[in-house]
């Protein structure tokens, strides 16, 4: 990785408190080792990088189950430097957090880890980036992305209708999450990668980002959606675009970032593990919805009480499991089918 990566000068400062991220982080592409629950923090842009880390440097460090390596910043930022950086990646079962990323080198991401990414999540307002032309042909012509959510849109922002497509089932409104922040969760349990514009929150929560609005996501919202993508079992690439430190006069961007990078660290340390494979560890349940002429077996998690459902692809008689929350198993059971599920079955 030396290569690729040069040390950040926020290395070189003193961290005195040995409970703190910033002294109990490993620093430098020469420490970084692969193995399970690692999570790998990298620079592309030095200025903005180095602007969060000396947020993210102060925070506690209460964890255990994890390994956590800053490499730096990237050695060129030129996108063919860039590519190859990333490809170093391919075969390195890593969670990776990429600071100072734009829409261009997002571009760039999509393009070069493509066979990593399956499942993928846009928390935008009103999906600037999630419908930027040449990213929206890449999700809906890509073989390997199965899934593309937008989430917390505001619908006084964006028609809903441009999500009507079965590959954005697993978009949300702010509304929705608001009302049961639990329904979010299912949403993010299988995303192996996700992009936060730094705007969806709101203006009152950080001043020092561009284009943000009177409303949209509070920070404790914001920091929820990193924590549940934390929680999944996934191996995760994490983006976070939008925040630019010359509007940010108060560090509240740098900040807020380094929170939502905390307590995504936080979910990744209290992983459980679970197989929806190992019937020992499942408790599985069939429900009838007569209204529909139609039977859904639903399995919850003996670990973590965590919902999934299968359903039936009758093109090609088989079926597959998709993540469904309780709320989802309670309305079958009422014979109602949730949007979630009555979006992903064909009729």
């Amino acid at each position: 990785m030396n290569n690729w990566f040069k040390d950040s000068d926020i290395f070189f400062e003193e961290f005195e408190n040995k409970f703190s991220l910033g002294y109990q982080i490993q620093k430098g592409a020469e420490s970084y080792v692969s193995i399970e629950n690692s999570i790998v923090l990298i620079g592309l842009d030095q200025i903005i990088s180095d602007s969060i880390r000396k947020e993210l440097y102060k925070t506690s460090f209460p964890f255990q189950n994890i390994a956590l390596t800053d490499l730096g910043n990237i050695r060129n930022t030129s996108p063919e430097f860039i590519i190859q950086a990333l490809k170093q990646f391919d075969s390195e079962n890593s969670n990776l957090l990429i600071l100072g990323s734009n829409i261009d080198t997002f571009e760039l991401q999509l393009k070069t880890m493509e066979q990593k990414i399956s499942n993928i999540a846009f928390v935008e307002k009103s999906g600037d980036i999630f419908f930027n032309k040449n990213i929206q042909e890449q999700i809906l012509n890509s073989p390997n992305i199965s899934k593309a959510g937008l989430i917390a849109y505001q619908t006084h922002l964006l028609n809903p209708e441009k999500l009507n497509n079965k590959k954005f089932n697993n978009s949300i409104r702010l509304g929705k999450y608001r009302n049961n922040y639990q329904d979010i969760e299912p949403v993010l349990r299988n995303i192996d990668t996700l992009l936060f514009n730094m705007d969806s929150i709101r203006y009152s929560e950080v001043p020092g980002i561009k284009n943000t609005t009177p409303s949209g996501l509070t920070s404790e919202e914001a920091c929820q959606i990193m924590k549940y993508t934390g929680l999944n079992n996934k191996y995760n690439i994490m983006n976070f675009i939008g925040y630019e430190p010359k509007y940010d006069f108060h560090s509240q961007g740098a900040m807020m970032i380094s929170q939502l990078i905390w307590y995504y660290i936080e979910g990744v340390d209290q992983q459980v593990m679970e197989n929806i494979s190992d019937r020992n560890s499942m408790i599985s349940i069939v429900v009838d919805l007569s209204d529909y002429n139609l039977s859904l077996s639903f399995i919850q998690s003996k670990k973590t009480g965590r919902w999934w459902v299968e359903i039936p692809n009758p093109e090609d008689n088989t079926s597959y499991h998709i993540a469904c929350s309780e709320d989802d198993y309670n309305k079958a059971t009422r014979n109602e089918l949730s949007n979630r599920i009555f979006n992903e079955l064909s009729f």
